[in-house]
């Protein structure tokens, strides 16, 4: 008669508590989200929203998908108007456009509400979405220039060792070059198709190679002028006037085709081609971390984040149901890998999903030796201007110091206005 008499009990808990979920109406909690990703990094991006949507029923996230070229006019509009998603993708390199106008909610204080351990965070990403020492996203991933080798040319010129300085990446290519015929340096440095940004991002990791960064402390002027400087550009313009080991007037689409249809023997370029080269038949190839050329390991990277628009009234529900959201992306960063991008989440660099994906370990340690891009608005003009005149200066065959000298006043031209 107890066993009866509690079962009884327990099942009219049981009705009562069902019951008054029913009658309270309970749905789970709408928060709106717009990214950027279209193609192949979309198609990864947005079965990781579906996941997490399955994965619990608290949260169901709301996805708008903009395209890239309308995404930022778009987004300025809508936090101008305060009329923005509850959470929106970003690049790092925009938020110094963004944050200055208090149209982005710094997230520290939510961050410890919704329990998140930014110590499983790599340190560098996270500290580039800090301005004044307040954090304004939290990184999705970084994605740095590295190095492509193709390992049945190496094996073709009896070369068994990867480049790790400058002199032995000249010699390498230079070695395969002479014995295959194949391009030994696979670099763009023309704006023929897209600006020559590889060259701007070799230049500007060869820097801080030296311990040099880009602009000054207060990015007020231009700080390349100098020994570093003249070191970097040097190499760049030797690879392609002194070596001939890239070819001149060289567009982005050329290099990536010559590396990936076997007619390049190392190729430079951002993770975001390894899914590309993955599916090229019988393409033999290593990607690693951009090699120390100067000493010490430095790579310009870009890097996805999560922000949270200011709204015209705080609702602090859907903050750290968002700030759940972002927990949940960063610690499943193994799924966005499969794009090829590097996840900032040491947990999620350390599950077995990741490190069972080709190439990914192998440049994952990349993350440690990013560097952010000077915090300034003022940056991606600057950015245009210096891959206009890298290539033009290397194209004309300019000597260092000339070449520095132009640059130098172009860019403290823009800083100045």
């Amino acid at each position: 008669m107890k066993k009866i008499a509690g079962l009884a009990i327990t099942l009219l808990l049981l009705v009562g508590t069902t019951a008054v979920t029913a009658q309270s109406g309970q749905k789970p909690l709408e928060i709106t989200f717009w990214s950027l990703f279209t193609g192949g990094d979309g198609e990864f991006f947005d079965a990781m929203v579906k996941e997490f949507n399955a994965s619990q029923n608290e949260i169901v996230m709301k996805t708008d998908t903009v395209k890239f070229d309308d995404y930022y006019t778009k987004l300025t509009a809508a936090l101008a108007a305060k009329t923005a998603p509850d959470v929106v993708v970003m690049h790092q390199d925009r938020l110094s456009t963004f944050v200055p106008s208090g149209v982005l909610l710094p997230l520290d204080t939510y961050v410890q509400k919704a329990g998140i351990d930014l110590s499983t965070f790599e340190e560098a990403p996270l500290n580039n979405c800090k301005i004044n020492n307040k954090l304004y996203a939290i990184p999705l991933d970084v994605h740095p220039i590295i190095m492509y080798c193709n390992m049945d040319l190496f094996s073709k010129a009896g070369i068994t060792k990867l480049p790790e300085s400058l002199s032995e990446l000249i010699s390498t290519a230079e070695t395969i070059q002479n014995k295959t015929g194949a391009i030994g340096i696979a670099a763009d440095n023309t704006t023929a198709t897209y600006k020559a940004y590889t060259l701007t991002r070799m230049f500007l990791s060869m820097l801080m190679e030296q311990g040099v960064y880009v602009f000054n402390a207060d990015n007020t002027k231009a700080n390349f002028n100098n020994e570093a400087g003249i070191k970097s550009y040097q190499a760049l313009s030797d690879i392609v006037n002194k070596y001939k080991l890239t070819p001149k007037g060289y567009d982005y689409d050329s290099s990536v085709a010559d590396f990936r249809l076997g007619k390049a023997a190392i190729h430079f370029n951002g993770v975001w081609v390894t899914g590309l080269f993955e599916q090229q038949p019988n393409l033999n190839f290593v990607a690693v971390k951009f090699p120390a050329l100067f000493g010490k390991n430095a790579a310009w990277a870009g890097s996805h984040t999560f922000a949270i628009p200011a709204q015209k009234s705080v609702d602090e529900k859907k903050i750290i149901g968002a700030m759940k959201f972002i927990d949940w992306m960063t610690n499943h960063g193994y799924l966005w890998a499969k794009a090829g991008h590097v996840p900032t989440r040491k947990t999620a660099v350390n599950t077995k999903e990741f490190k069972s994906l080709p190439h990914r370990a192998d440049y994952a340690d990349a993350a440690k030796y990013v560097f952010a891009t000077p915090a300034t608005p003022k940056w991606p003009q600057c950015y245009d201007v210096m891959s206009d005149q890298l290539e033009e200066s290397i194209a004309l065959n300019r000597d260092a110091k000339t070449a520095l000298t132009k640059l130098e006043q172009a860019i403290n031209d823009i800083l100045k206005k």
